[in-house]
Formats: structure tokens, C-alpha cells, sequence
């Protein structure tokens, strides 16, 4: 039985040391169409992160899932530890 692995993108933004998460709960195609779509538009700075996550997400919102920040704070390697900033879609 293989375990679905869920993707979670996370916009960081180096020069402030601030990330807000994008997406979540989804697949790798789905995933790669985000970045694909949203990568040109960012400004200079940013950058898009896909971390895995390994169960559903239960939160709606990716900007309000805590279970989201805490996957980043365990698997962004952002050092220091960056700020979380929620932004508005």
C-alpha cells in the first residue's frame, strides 16, 4: 500500500525573513502547475518552496492551517527562523 504524499507551497521572502503558505493538500502535479504559474510573477527576493506533508490538512484555508506552519518550522530549513506572515489571496 503506498502512502499519497500531499505537497505544501510556501512563498518565502528571504529579504524580510517572512513566509506565508500558498497551497496545500496537494498532488505533485498540482504542485508543479502552482510554481510553474505563480514563479515568473514574484518579486525579487522571493521564492516558491514545495515541502511534503503526509496527511490531509483538515484546515480549509492554507493560510490558516497551523498544522501547515508547523511543517515548515520542521522541514523549511529556514534559518533563522522565519517570520509567518498571513496574506490575504
Amino acid at each position: 500500500m503506498s502512502v499519497k504524499q500531499f505537497k505544501l507551497v510556501v512563498l518565502y521572502d528571504r529579504d524580510r525573513n517572512e513566509y506565508s503558505i500558498s497551497a496545500h493538500n496537494k498532488g505533485a502535479e498540482e504542485a508543479q502547475q502552482f510554481m510553474e504559474r505563480w514563479n515568473p510573477q514574484l518579486m525579487s527576493g522571493c521564492t516558491l518552496m514545495v515541502l511534503d506533508h503526509s496527511k490531509r490538512h483538515g484546515t480549509a484555508e492554507a493560510r490558516d492551517c497551523e498544522a501547515c506552519r508547523k511543517v515548515v518550522r520542521r522541514s523549511g530549513h529556514l534559518e533563522p527562523h522565519a517570520k509567518y506572515i498571513r496574506r490575504q489571496a
